[in-house]
């Protein structure tokens, strides 16, 4: 750990490893005391985000998500989910995707969902309370329900891969270039090799039916592997989804909620950036894109890696895409390099030259990643068909609503 230290200094502390289950906790108040008896400490890291910590053991990494101090008295926009707690219909959903995937051999990420316990959720208004319920509390509940609150079940979340690094991801490009010095590979060949790995993935997604919903660079790490499946939509599920909107929501957005528009948020949040939220950032700030784009530029460049990770959390709900934070800066022929290996992984062979051809003619007139460019890749021969993103908020709003909240994967 000290070489990657060099490139990116991790907060560290003690955590509490289970030896039976595998599985390692950021602390074990709420555990039942035959698991406290036989926990270990272990010397732990942060990973990319304050959900998530990681341990090395027979130099292999484990990452844990979930089940992390401090709880607070808010729902956290980027999961949906209270602060601290990885509930457990995001948990399953996220370990089955991934090791979907894996055994399909285009992921090397594997995961195991592990429920700790359950907790009281009250909500007044637009404040929330969480509490974590303990054993003897959960003995006392009658059929299931506590007085007036909502009763939910939390875990832990078990990730590890070969090539899976938790700690770097796409949208630290400062030390994802440090990390290439580091491996002595070329800045310009590791960013290949991470989107042809996306490439690959993505595609495997999509042929099983699965729409991750938020693919922005956070979500990815270094070596291209997609992690954070917790929203994800499966194919059975859009014609459930699909009735119960329309009854409930009379919008254009019910009417985008396609397998098609799945596809293309997953291509166009990458390369495009979060584009419902920057119209309205440069709406409330009366900026042009371009004075927009500087603003964010120079929050980045300009925020020590000393501060921590909460800042970069806080600046991924402004995701401008990996287009505009990362191969805007690089030559043209970089570019280019870059993209052919995202379209030539995840595009079908007899259509990958064509699509390469209405890309980057689109490119070299415009120099930004429009929704033009991700229609040509979702659907080279419709490209007008899902022309606009459906809205995160949108996608939130699915598990407020059935069939997501009452019937989860298993």
């Amino acid at each position: 750990m000290t070489e990657w230290q060099q490139i990116r200094p991790l907060a560290q502390w003690v955590v509490y490893f289970d030896p039976m289950t595998k599985m390692a906790y950021s602390h074990a108040d709420y555990l039942p005391e035959d698991v406290q008896r036989r926990l270990l400490q272990k010397h732990a890291f942060e990973s990319h985000s304050q959900r998530a910590y990681f341990i090395v053991e027979d130099n292999e990494l484990n990452e844990y998500k979930g089940f992390t101090l401090p709880y607070s008295d808010e729902i956290v926009p980027a999961s949906g989910q209270p602060r601290g707690l990885l509930l457990k219909e995001h948990g399953e959903r996220e370990a089955k995707a991934l090791n979907d995937i894996a055994k399909r051999g285009a992921g090397s990420v594997k995961a195991e969902y592990h429920e700790v316990g359950m907790a009281l959720l009250k909500r007044e208004g637009s404040k929330i309370e969480v509490r974590p319920l303990s054993v003897e509390e959960e003995k006392k509940l009658e059929n299931g329900k506590f007085h007036d609150a909502e009763i939910i079940h939390y875990g832990v979340l078990r990730r590890w891969g070969e090539d899976y690094i938790p700690f770097i991801r796409l949208d630290l490009f400062q030390i994802v270039r440090q990390l290439a010095i580091m491996e002595e590979i070329a800045h310009v060949e590791l960013l290949s090799d991470a989107m042809a790995k996306l490439g690959r993935v993505l595609r495997t997604a999509h042929e099983l039916g699965i729409y991750h919903c938020f693919t922005h660079p956070g979500n990815i790490d270094a070596r291209g592997n997609l992690i954070d499946y917790e929203h994800a939509i499966y194919r059975d599920e859009i014609p459930a989804i699909k009735e119960n909107i329309s009854k409930k929501l009379k919008s254009e957005d019910a009417e985008l909620f396609s397998e098609a528009c799945l596809r293309f948020r997953d291509i166009d949040v990458f390369f495009g950036g979060e584009r419902e939220v920057l119209r309205r950032c440069q709406e409330c700030f009366k900026l042009t894109y371009e004075e927009l784009m500087t603003k964010v530029g120079f929050l980045r460049e300009n925020i020590s890696l000393s501060v921590g990770i909460p800042v970069f959390e806080l600046l991924a709900h402004l995701n401008i895409g990996f287009y505009e934070d990362t191969l805007k800066k690089l030559p043209i022929r970089d570019q280019r390099r870059i993209i052919e290996a995202f379209i030539d992984n995840y595009c079908s062979i007899s259509e990958r030259q064509g699509i390469k051809k209405n890309v980057f003619s689109v490119l070299d007139r415009t120099r930004e990643w429009t929704e033009a460019i991700s229609g040509f890749i979702v659907n080279p021969k419709n490209p007008e068909a899902c022309i606009r993103q459906i809205p995160s908020e949108f996608i939130f709003g699915l598990w407020e609503l059935p069939p997501l909240k009452l019937y989860p994967i298993g």
